[in-house]
């Protein structure tokens, strides 16, 4: 059972992918949801009531439902989506920057250990 919640997650994340591009990829999709939903009348959905929990405006202010549904119909709210969003793009880019780096010198690390076992092992044919 436990092998395959494993493989689960692997297949989650993805090749070359860590959990916190996981993460941020999540929180992005929810950020866009609640974008989709601004302006939208009825209660305020579930993806902004996330977001609002995620700033922690929610619960510190001790918001009602209908109070929650009125900031995400502020002008302004949908400026703070975007910003958010625009920066968890830029964390993820940078993340994928620095995964890209680790890969590369990983296979660096992994050729060379190649080559020198190649290399030993051809020296004592030459003895």
């Amino acid at each position: 059972m436990k092998n395959l919640k494993v493989e689960a997650t692997n297949q989650e994340r993805g090749p070359h992918r860590s959990r916190e591009q996981v993460r941020i990829f999540k929180e992005v999709g929810t950020l866009k949801a609640a974008l989709i939903s601004v302006g939208k009348p009825g209660q305020a959905s579930a993806a902004a009531m996330q977001c609002l929990a995620k700033f922690e405006i929610y619960h510190d202010l001790r918001m009602t439902p209908q109070e929650a549904h009125h900031v995400t119909l502020c002008p302004k709210w949908k400026i703070v989506l975007n910003a958010v969003i625009e920066s968890r793009r830029n964390e993820l880019q940078c993340k994928a920057i620095k995964q890209d780096c680790w890969n590369s010198r990983e296979a660096d690390r992994q050729a060379e250990k190649a080559f020198l076992e190649v290399g030993l092992s051809g020296s004592c044919l030459l003895l």
